[in-house]
């Protein structure tokens, strides 16, 4: 007798769009791996990424295709939550592939000063409603894109205003990273359910 299996947890994919130069990327689903290998198994000859977590670079990781098709040094890692900047020789895009995150909360922490930080929730829209609605006072959030460079600061401002400054903070595209510079440590905390 069949019995029927039921699953709660919710897969996903995101097409993630890379312009030629420096372009910021952050894994939206949950893996088993998060290494350059799984994540992005075959870019362009020359694709170059450079991690960033816990305060610091970690790379570069550079891809050689045909007739190796290897990263080279092997074990980089793109952190679930976290960035890193992919040097793109040209336009290609990125298919990530996984679970989503589901629960409440789901937390994001990051350290004092720089952070690479992106959603770990596969979602587009401005920071706030990603959950990044009251970080540490003073916390200032950056963008970037391969065409235009860096935007910002947006810097928030505690009690009693409690705003962010200017207030069109950013929306972040899915699988897009942005950095998070923060005075004192901080959890990105965000509520989210498929159903």
């Amino acid at each position: 007798m069949a019995q029927n299996v039921y699953s709660v947890n919710a897969v996903g994919y995101a097409n993630v769009a890379l312009k030629p130069g420096f372009n910021m990327v952050g894994n939206p689903f949950v893996t088993a791996s998060g290494a350059l290998e799984s994540l992005i198994p075959s870019p362009p000859d020359q694709t170059v990424v450079y991690p960033y977590d816990n305060g610091g670079y970690s790379g570069p990781f550079t891809y050689f295709g045909a007739p190796d098709n290897i990263w080279d040094p092997a074990g980089g890692v793109i952190t679930f939550g976290h960035g890193a900047f992919v040097f793109a020789p040209q336009a290609f895009t990125i298919t990530f592939v996984g679970e989503v995150q589901q629960g409440s909360p789901i937390h994001n922490t990051f350290i004092p000063g720089f952070n690479m930080m992106s959603s770990k929730v596969p979602q587009q829209a401005d920071i706030a409603s990603l959950g990044l609605s009251a970080p540490p006072d003073q916390t200032a959030v950056y963008t970037y894109d391969a065409d235009t460079g860096y935007r910002g600061p947006w810097t928030y401002f505690g009690a009693p205003d409690n705003i962010w400054d200017p207030a069109d903070i950013p929306v972040l595209k899915i699988g897009e990273a942005m950095w998070l510079n923060s005075p004192t440590a901080g959890d990105w905390t965000r509520t989210f359910s498929v159903n």
